[in-house]
């Protein structure tokens, strides 16, 4: 089995992995993850007058949230 090195930590990882479009090992992989969704959480604002929270994604989206 071939191994090909994460580019961030410098790891190696299944090619599989690799194949499948991932460039990060397991870990880095899911510290990023968590990064991302904690930083998602703290984005969120009603779409639409006493509509539900939504993330907003964008500047555009922020612009346009509650109007």
């Amino acid at each position: 089995m071939s191994f090909v090195n994460c580019k961030e930590c410098g790891e190696e990882y299944s090619m599989k992995r690799a194949k499948l479009g991932y460039h990060l090992c397991l870990e880095c992989g899911d510290q990023r993850a968590n990064r991302i969704a904690n930083f998602r959480s703290k984005c969120s604002a009603p779409a639409y007058n006493k509509g539900a929270y939504q993330p907003m994604m964008s500047t555009d989206d922020a612009r346009w949230a509650g109007k």
